[in-house]
């Protein structure tokens, strides 16, 4: 008997998985606690903080 296909769901799921974190400030290295950019030592808009893919120095290291 042959393996089912995998539903759409899954396959979604997958490449959201695969494609890893958004990059914005929120899951960036550089962002604290208290919303501070430590690579360029400011608080940037709200605006610029809210989007995705905005900053050359977006940084998330391996944990391990």
């Amino acid at each position: 008997m042959a393996r089912a296909h995998k539903p759409d769901f899954l396959i979604k799921y997958e490449r959201w998985r695969d494609a890893g974190p958004p990059k914005c400030c929120h899951t960036c290295d550089h962002y604290d606690v208290g919303g501070k950019c430590m690579a360029f030592d400011m608080y940037p808009p709200l605006e610029f903080v809210n989007s995705t893919g905005q900053c050359a120095e977006w940084a998330q290291e391996i944990p391990f």
